[in-house]
């Protein structure tokens, strides 16, 4: 019933007026997974055309270095300033919203995890959506810390993913090294090998398609070097993903990186004091907002963009943060 009245909404234009409402602030979409067709986890390219096609529409579509040149100088941006950034480096950027960003003529920011792309680590938490979908047993039990427990029938793809996503949450809580022994343990109580490179389906997109998409307004900026959570790691260790992502990404593409994304959005003051600390201009969050022009530039906030159009455009338009401050 809820969709169908979100629908009826956005067909008859009942978010358009919103735009007038968040005209002055800056919208910064983020966006992770594509796909050719269809699919529950990932945004489409039927999905992702429908959203380039309403921003074009309502929005003024700018680079992520346009809205950091306002945050530094005052600098004007139009109004409905949005920004399109994209986590991670997978390939399906490169094959599925790529050739739409060119097509429309749109800048966007494309964070990547600089080991990844080097074929040298998985982003972590593939790492359970691979071994949840590939083992044969039908039932799994973890224990973490605190008596906290994962205990669960495996059954159809649906499910088992579901269940990867609890157990990465646990994951999430543990220092760097105790994450990565659990990993394996996982892996090997349910009998599966984990592939020192990803498989397709989890692939990174290569040097070689990154300078491409760079020299072509989709520009590659920060994400770390193995997409750790950083509040779970060493001083040492969080200067060293700073720092050597940073020079390889200047080194390979020949030109400045400045802007970063927080892996999984996690920081705190030393986190977001190390970033600064290290030359960078900007980070962005995984907190829900909009921004204004009095925003902190390392503490960016995003929107998930939602893939069906509906809901897209009930969030574009301010609508939805409108309604939630209702609800407090």
């Amino acid at each position: 019933m809820k969709k169908t009245i979100l629908k009826t909404i956005y067909k008859l234009g009942g978010f358009s007026p919103f735009h007038r409402v968040s005209r002055d602030k800056i919208l910064i979409l983020m966006y992770h997974r594509f796909s050719a067709e269809e699919n529950p986890h990932k945004t489409s390219a039927a999905q992702f055309s429908a959203h380039l096609e309403y921003l074009k529409k309502h929005n003024r579509v700018l680079s992520l270095a346009d809205v950091t040149e306002h945050l530094q100088t005052g600098k004007s941006l139009p109004p409905n300033t949005v920004v399109i950034t994209i986590d991670d480096g997978y390939a399906d950027t490169y094959e599925t919203a790529f050739p739409l960003l060119k097509q429309f003529g749109f800048p966007a920011t494309l964070f990547a995890v600089t080991d990844f792309l080097d074929d040298k680590c998985w982003l972590w938490t593939d790492c359970m959506r691979y071994v949840l979908t590939r083992t044969e047993q039908e039932f799994c039990s973890f224990e973490f810390e605190n008596d906290d427990k994962v205990e669960t029938p495996l059954a159809g793809k649906l499910s088992r993913l579901e269940t990867a996503g609890r157990l990465n949450a646990r994951l999430k809580l543990l220092p760097n090294e105790q994450k990565d022994t659990k990993i394996k343990q996982i892996a090997d109580a349910l009998n599966v090998e984990i592939p020192a490179i990803p498989p397709a389906e989890f692939a990174s997109i290569s040097w070689e398609q990154a300078r491409e998409v760079d020299a072509n307004n989709l520009k590659i900026e920060s994400h770390t070097v193995t997409h750790p959570i950083l509040t779970n790691i060493t001083q040492t260790r969080l200067n060293f993903e700073l720092q050597t992502s940073k020079r390889r990404l200047e080194d390979l593409l020949n030109r400045r990186v400045e802007h970063f994304c927080y892996p999984n959005g996690t920081l705190n003051e030393a986190v977001r004091q190390a970033v600064e600390n290290n030359n960078y201009k900007c980070a962005v969050t995984t907190n829900y907002g909009f921004n204004d022009s009095q925003a902190g530039p390392f503490l960016l906030s995003r929107i998930s963009a939602q893939n069906e159009i509906a809901d897209f455009a009930q969030s574009v338009s301010g609508f939805e943060l409108i309604k939630e401050r209702f609800r407090k």
